[in-house]
C-alpha cells in the first residue's frame, strides 16, 4: 500500500491500493461545501481527477454544494442519480449538478475508470451552461476525448501553480471546455452536413487569450480556415453573437473584473482590455451594465462583492 499527500489547502494527491486521486483548490474546502461568488463571471473553486483499476465507491451529498459540479467520465462506466433517477453512463459522458442539488454518483462496477471533475461558480455560469446544452436534468455523452481531458489538466495546473491571473486563466479554460462540448453536440445533431467547422473554436480560444490586442474578423476566419462571411455565420450560430459583439462582451467582462479587484484607473483598465478610447469604453460599459465604470466600481468599494 502506498500513501502520499501534498498540501491539502491547495492540492492533494493520494494513492491507496490501486487508487490515483489528484485535486487542487483555489481556497481551502475542508467542509466539502464549496462557495458561491457572484462577483466573478466565472470562477473555479477546485478541479481534479480520480482513476482506479479496481474500486467500488459512491459519493453522496444529500444537500449538494454551494457551487456547480461538472464531471467528465473519460474511461469506464459511472452510475449517477439525477432527480432520483438512476442512470449508468458510458465512457465519454458529462454530468452536471447545480448548487444545492443532491449529488449521488460513483462506480458500482469494479473495473478501470478515469473521471475528471471541476467545481465552479460565478454570475455567468448559468448562461454558459445554457449555451453549451447542459440542461438541469441532463447528462451528455460526447465520447472519450484527450483534448477535453487536456482542458481539465490545464485547469488543474492553474489552480496548482496560482500564477498571477490564474483565476482568469482557469476560467478561460473552463469556457473553452464548454465550447468544445457545444461543438461535439452540434456535430452530433448535424452529422454529415458540414454545418459546423471544428476549427472555429480555435478562434474562441484566440479571443480569450488576445482580447487586449487588435482582433479582426479576417484574422479569426483565417484561423478557422474559412471565408470571413462563412466564419461570421458559423460563429454567430455557436455564440448567438457576431465576432465583434463577442469580442466586445468578453472585453467588458474582463474590465468589470478589473474594476472590482484592482486599483487600476479607468484609462488603464480600458487600455489593458483592448479599448484604445477611454470614452468609447465608458460608453460601451454603461450600455452593457447600466452604470458608468466609476459607478460600478463604487458598489464594490462599499462591500457589495460576492459571498464566500
Amino acid at each position: 500500500m502506498i500513501k502520499f499527500n501534498q498540501n491539502v489547502a491547495t492540492g492533494k494527491r493520494e494513492a491507496e491500493d490501486e487508487m490515483d486521486y489528484v485535486s487542487f483548490y483555489r481556497i481551502p474546502d475542508d467542509d466539502d461545501q464549496g462557495c458561491s461568488d457572484t462577483s466573478w463571471h466565472l470562477l473555479l473553486n477546485s478541479a481534479g481527477y480520480y482513476k482506479f483499476e479496481s474500486y467500488f465507491r459512491m459519493t453522496h451529498r444529500r444537500r449538494g454544494r454551494k457551487d456547480f459540479y461538472l464531471s467528465y467520465n473519460h474511461d469506464g462506466p459511472m452510475t449517477i442519480y439525477l432527480k432520483g433517477e438512476k442512470r449508468v453512463l458510458e465512457p465519454g459522458s458529462f454530468f452536471l449538478y447545480r448548487p444545492s442539488e443532491e449529488q449521488h454518483y460513483g462506480h458500482y462496477l469494479e473495473q478501470e475508470f478515469l473521471a475528471y471533475w471541476v467545481h465552479f461558480t460565478g454570475y455567468g455560469a448559468e448562461e454558459l451552461l445554457y449555451r453549451t446544452g447542459l440542461t438541469e436534468n441532463n447528462a451528455l455523452r460526447i465520447g472519450a476525448s484527450d483534448p477535453i481531458a487536456s482542458q481539465f489538466e490545464a485547469m488543474m495546473d492553474e489552480l496548482r501553480d496560482k500564477k498571477p491571473g490564474y483565476e482568469l486563466a482557469s476560467a478561460s479554460h473552463l469556457s473553452y471546455l464548454f465550447a468544445m462540448i457545444s461543438r461535439q453536440l452540434e456535430r452530433s445533431s448535424h452529422a454529415g452536413d458540414g454545418m459546423i467547422h471544428s476549427d472555429i473554436y480555435t478562434s474562441l480560444q484566440y479571443i480569450h487569450t488576445h482580447y487586449a490586442e487588435d482582433i479582426y474578423v479576417k484574422q479569426l476566419a483565417d484561423l478557422a480556415h474559412l471565408s470571413a462571411d462563412r466564419f461570421t455565420t458559423l460563429f454567430k450560430r455557436m455564440t448567438a453573437a457576431t465576432p465583434q459583439q463577442y469580442i466586445l462582451r468578453f472585453r467588458l467582462q474582463r474590465a468589470s473584473e478589473l474594476l472590482k479587484r484592482t486599483s487600476l484607473n479607468i484609462q488603464q483598465i480600458a487600455s489593458v482590455t483592448g479599448f484604445e478610447d477611454q470614452l468609447y469604453f465608458s460608453r460601451m460599459f454603461k450600455k452593457a451594465y447600466l452604470q458608468t465604470p466609476s459607478e460600478y466600481r463604487s458598489r464594490f468599494d462599499e462591500g457589495e462583492g460576492g459571498d464566500l
